[in-house]
């Protein structure tokens, strides 16, 4: 996962002594937060530089790593899943009840629970309304070791820590240092991410082998380095499906301030801009700022939470938006550089307050929604 311009959010919300780690856990440690750079996009059959997204700071996390730090100090019960909650007749408190018969009573429940979120359920009146939609991509995700140090350093010879490859077929191919085990020097340990994705209605019924082959042939045809990232995989790799869905943010009942949502639960969106956890980041940071005006008297619970969603709901839905329209023009190859990638960069939105799809976007949207046989809902 990659975090850029959220960073001094995050700064802020880790204490000191987690935050000075923060490198460690970095996918390749060997390039420092303050580094910069420019994010390549490259051109998938020659090889050559398309563009360089520019950012003045950043990283890219294993979500095994970025949890494990975070969590430091925490009692993190995992295994639960929420069944219900409930407001307490005085709108004082709520309660959360498990599945395995145990309930916690607290101020307020925070739905962080994912893209399928349960909270997201309960705040909306129903699944139907909380529901997902489908993204019309197939996607494809593995992780590889190639047991070999020229390999490792061959795929990563031009670019550090990852790239994207846009292909003229349109589709796409990416690759990035999922970790260093062993460490910047020990290339033969090195675990990379590498996916696949182009448009179209996927078939989830194949096989890990059925997957594998498709890729490699996709992959047969590009320029080095993400020619033999893809051919070097070794059979018997396991090529896991991806379930791209989204969920355009609107207002949700918080019961006078008792619940709300953020994170994947509040804003799910395709991942095609690299902006999910830094929204993700966004949305602690304010609303941490509005649980201590809360704490302090400064405000009630029930205009602390209301303020909390009257700024992150628009932002939401605008990045879900604009990452549906990214998703599809990224795998258009006659639209890729008018995509918001390339125009807007990896910076958050703009005008979140006065925010109006334009026509491009709500074409797109429907191209998306045509792709699955329904019609779009606004």
């Amino acid at each position: 996962m990659a975090i850029h311009w959220s960073l001094e959010r995050l700064e802020s919300l880790l204490p000191p002594a987690v935050y000075k780690h923060m490198e460690e856990a970095s996918c390749n440690p060997a390039v420092p937060i303050e580094a910069g750079g420019n994010y390549p996009i490259i051109h998938a059959e020659t090889g050559r530089l398309i563009a360089g997204v520019p950012y003045a700071r950043g990283l890219r996390v294993p979500r095994s790593k970025m949890r494990k730090l975070c969590g430091e100090g925490i009692d993190v019960q995992y295994g639960k899943r929420l069944r219900d909650a409930d407001v307490s007749a005085d709108g004082e408190e709520v309660t959360a009840s498990f599945e395995d018969g145990t309930s916690v009573t607290g101020t307020v429940l925070i739905g962080a629970d994912g893209s399928r979120s349960r909270i997201r359920e309960l705040t909306m009146g129903s699944a139907e309304a909380a529901a997902t939609t489908p993204f019309p991509i197939w996607h494809m995700n593995l992780t590889v070791c190639y047991n070999d140090a020229e390999k490792a350093q061959f795929v990563r010879r031009d670019f550090p820590t990852s790239f994207l490859a846009l292909s003229q077929r349109s589709f796409h191919a990416f690759q990035s240092i999922s970790s260093m085990p062993d460490g910047p020097d020990h290339p033969e340990s090195w675990i990379f991410h590498l996916a696949m994705a182009w448009q179209g209605q996927a078939n989830h019924e194949l096989s890990h082998a059925e997957r594998l082959a498709i890729i490699k042939e996709k992959a047969s045809s590009l320029a080095e380095p993400a020619r033999s990232s893809f051919q070097w995989i070794p059979d018997g790799t396991q090529v896991h499906k991806a379930d791209i869905s989204y969920w355009i943010t609107q207002p949700w009942n918080s019961f006078s301030g008792r619940m709300t949502l953020l994170g994947d639960a509040a804003h799910p969106m395709p991942p095609y801009r690299g902006q999910g956890l830094n929204h993700c980041i966004a949305d602690c940071h304010h609303l941490l700022g509005q649980i201590k005006s809360a704490i302090s008297g400064a405000k009630s619970w029930s205009q602390a939470i209301t303020d909390y969603e009257n700024e992150m709901v628009p932002r939401g839905a605008e990045e879900v938006k604009c990452s549906i329209e990214n998703g599809i023009m990224l795998h258009d190859w006659e639209k890729v550089k008018q995509s918001p990638v390339f125009t807007s960069g990896f910076r958050p939105m703009k005008g979140h307050d006065s925010y109006a799809m334009n026509t491009d976007q709500e074409d797109n949207i429907r191209k998306a929604e045509a792709l699955r046989g329904v019609q779009l809902k606004t």
